[in-house]
């Protein structure tokens, strides 16, 4: 596939503004082995609770789910496709689908065949094949994207975990000092917020991850349209037959990765419309890569190809900025308020409960337990 894989794959890459879990899973590790030196129950507490604080901040948790929920609809979207049959299949005797905006004799006799019908048939000659080639390449694309959201489920299944083994330690520690009980009503209290203003937290952490998805997504597909054009441009200076074909076939891969990676994000955000981008757009782009190979060598096709390519661009540049512009001024600002919430609730409940520890435990060393990974 050479230059195609990256288009898509481009989706990983996060918005600087899109807050992610960006520690790797063997710090958290290192982090909650324990400290070198001996520790007080209190100590031990205060620990623990910053690392959690720190890791729930991230929401791996709704983040996993709304990862896992994508790859199977990206699944199922293959399968679904996968037994899907373009009726025009069927009636061609070759198997390929034949553009049907295209006119053709009925039936001519081979001596008076004209020179235009004969470029005609050997444009849709040519056509067919691009088709051909354009699905299996669309269909790579896929199983990449497939593939790399499966990865990032794992990454953020690895964090989950972490996240409860390291809530398990925690619950112990905790239930060797209060005996079930709470310490205070106002611990109850603050431990009640806090539940609260988690899953308010939790929430928007799904939803922005979706908005992630769908950001890098849009990012991929302009950046696709980018490469797109420098290709083409670079075309038309190309004196090597060589040189000429590739540099053809990697505006065309680039542009069909860039639609796939499109595609995809308008199904990340189905509740959002994405402004700029028309579905009459992207199928005059798709009919424009088709008969690529036969229009490159005309020169008004040439240059409408550009103009088709250039608006194209121009568009889900436009798309990009839009996205991110809202993000940060509706999802990003909740998620900020209300993780600084959480955040809050979660210093003032450790606090508490040390007053309660250090009461209660003032200097007994922790010895912590064994808990299988």
């Amino acid at each position: 596939m050479g230059c195609s894989s990256s288009v898509v794959l481009e989706e990983e890459t996060p918005h600087t503004n899109t807050p992610v879990v960006v520690v790797p899973v063997d710090t958290w590790t290192q982090q909650t082995l324990g400290p070198a030196q001996p520790e007080t129950v209190a100590a031990a507490y205060r620990r623990m609770d910053e690392e959690i604080c720190a890791l729930e901040s991230t929401t791996p948790g709704p983040r996993l789910t709304t990862a896992e929920g994508w790859v199977e609809l990206l699944r199922s979207a293959n399968v679904q496709r996968e037994g899907e049959q373009d009726p025009g299949v069927a009636a061609v005797p070759n198997g390929a689908p034949v553009d049907f905006t295209k006119s053709q004799p009925a039936t001519i006799g081979r001596d008076r065949v004209t020179e235009d019908a004969r470029q005609e048939m050997q444009e849709e000659f040519v056509a067919r094949l691009s088709r051909a080639a354009m699905d299996q390449e669309s269909e790579q694309f896929r199983v990449e994207m497939i593939e790399h959201g499966r990865k990032r489920a794992l990454f953020l299944q690895a964090s989950f975990d972490q996240l409860k083994r390291m809530y398990i330690e925690q619950d112990q520690l905790l239930a060797m000092v209060y005996n079930g009980t709470y310490g205070s009503p106002t611990e109850q209290k603050l431990d009640g917020e806090l539940d609260a203003a988690r899953d308010v937290r939790d929430r928007l952490g799904g939803a922005v991850e979706q908005w992630r998805i769908a950001g890098g997504l849009l990012r991929a597909a302009a950046k696709g349209l980018h490469q797109t054009i420098d290709n083409w441009e670079l075309l038309r200076s190309s004196r090597d037959a060589e040189e000429t074909v590739r540099l053809a076939l990697d505006a065309r891969t680039a542009c069909l990765g860039a639609l796939v990676a499109l595609e995809a994000a308008q199904a990340a955000l189905p509740q959002v419309e994405i402004p700029y981008i028309t579905i009459r757009q992207q199928a005059a782009v798709r009919h424009a890569l088709i008969y690529l190979l036969t229009d490159m060598v005309n020169p008004a096709r040439y240059q409408h190809t550009r103009d088709v390519f250039g608006v194209f661009g121009a568009n889900v540049t436009k798309a990009v900025h839009w996205l991110h512009e809202c993000y940060d001024e509706t999802l990003r600002q909740d998620y900020g308020t209300a993780d600084q919430a959480a955040t809050l609730l979660a210093k003032t409940l450790r606090e508490e409960r040390l007053r309660f520890i250090a009461g209660r435990v003032p200097n007994k060393l922790y010895v912590r337990p064994a808990i299988g990974k």
